[in-house]
């Protein structure tokens, strides 16, 4: 939740600074982009070396990182510069979230792996809710130059985390140790003996795996593409004054969606629980865009709700087709996919300086169904690449 909340502050702040620094959409598109790149694009890289070594030390690092980057954002008058803290604060939040989410997986029995990974979710859609409202909060008492105090925070939790580490260590060097174990045993096994590889089978992970980081993608081009423009469109095309509430509902609503998502695939399985998602998201996003009055935050929850309920669904589906690297499965879903769609952000800012916002905001609208055609390629995970 600490280490998210900055996440869910840089949106509300991003107009501030576009007025501040004088900005185009393209610009703000580069400032999302600079976040999602470091705290997303680095994090397979992370998880690689937290499968190989025990870097847990990350985890109260990141938490500080986190504010702290984006404390900065309100003392510096260069765009250079803004972009520089925003990648700070993107690379704590990189820093936590493969170290964070393998704990989550080594702890959780396998049959409730989505309900455990739901509730590992949970806090940070919680923490990109509550990120609104604190960044209101905190701009309410003297603009930018008191949005400092989002550091505290991320400073508090990163000394309780360090007062932690000892468990958490004792926890990874356990797994550590049953890796090397089962790898000694595998390979006394394997002496002597001629090894098969199923090919077939292999194949058919590496294409899911493709078929679920675009899925992801698709993902968050359409969220971080509504947190990052709602800001600017509903005041001007809405007439909607303050839509900082519109981002927080759609926010608070992945909590929500966060809790339904990862039991409903521990039950029904993980494929249909993202097509459900998307085919929710088609029929939400559009009304939510161009409707107005009692209407508007009714559909900004369902779609917030849809949307993120397949956060933990696709970390876990992801862990299951790299059961052996699942600092990896966890990098690369957390990390890469969503950097990927971020940069969509920055298209569509493109978009929007040459031909309006409105049709960016109709992109967004229809995009979900990209989403339902790219979930109904993929296998079931619950049986047909184990």
């Amino acid at each position: 939740m600490v280490v998210d909340t900055a996440q869910g502050v840089l949106p509300i702040i991003t107009p501030l600074l576009a007025d501040k620094l004088n900005l185009t959409f393209f610009q703000v598109g580069i400032i999302a982009l600079a976040s999602t790149f470091s705290s997303a694009i680095i994090q397979p890289v992370l998880g690689v070396l937290s499968d190989r070594h025990n870097i847990s030390w990350l985890m109260p690092l990141g938490l500080f990182l986190s504010g702290f980057g984006l404390a900065l954002t309100g003392m510096i008058n260069s765009y250079g510069l803004l972009l520089l803290a925003v990648m700070l604060s993107g690379i704590g939040v990189a820093g936590y979230h493969p170290e964070g989410s393998k704990l989550t997986y080594l702890v959780s029995d396998e049959a409730k792996a989505g309900a455990s990974m739901s509730i590992f979710s949970v806090g940070g859609n919680l923490g990109l809710g509550i990120g609104p409202v604190f960044a209101t909060f905190l701009l309410g008492f003297s603009g930018l130059d008191s949005i400092y105090g989002v550091v505290f925070p991320g400073l508090f939790a990163a000394l309780v985390f360090l007062y932690l580490l000892p468990r958490f260590n004792k926890i990874l060097r356990a797994h550590l140790q049953k890796e090397k174990t089962e790898k000694i045993e595998d390979k006394e096994i394997g002496e002597g003996k001629t090894q098969t590889i199923d090919s077939h089978k292999e194949k058919t992970r590496k294409s899911s795996l493709f078929f679920l980081l675009l899925y992801v993608a698709v993902r968050s081009w359409v969220h971080a593409g509504l947190v990052y423009f709602i800001p600017f469109y509903f005041p001007a095309f809405k007439n909607i004054a303050e839509p900082e509430y519109l981002v927080s509902i759609f926010l608070i609503a992945g909590v929500i969606g966060t809790l339904l998502g990862g039991p409903f695939s521990d039950r029904f399985g993980g494929r249909k629980g993202l097509v459900i998602s998307m085919i929710v998201s088609v029929l939400s996003v559009y009304p939510f865009i161009h409707l107005s009055g009692f209407f508007v935050p009714v559909f900004a929850f369902i779609a917030g709700t849809a949307l993120v309920s397949t956060f933990s669904v696709t970390v876990v589906y992801g862990q299951r087709l790299l059961p052996d690297n699942i600092g990896l499965a966890s990098g690369l879903v957390l990390g890469f996919a969503v950097g990927m769609g971020s940069i969509g952000v920055s298209v569509l800012g493109v978009i929007a300086d040459h031909f309006g916002l409105p049709l960016v905001m109709n992109i967004l609208g229809f995009l979900p169904a990209a989403g339902i055609v790219v979930a109904l390629v993929l296998p079931d995970d619950r049986g047909e690449f184990k």
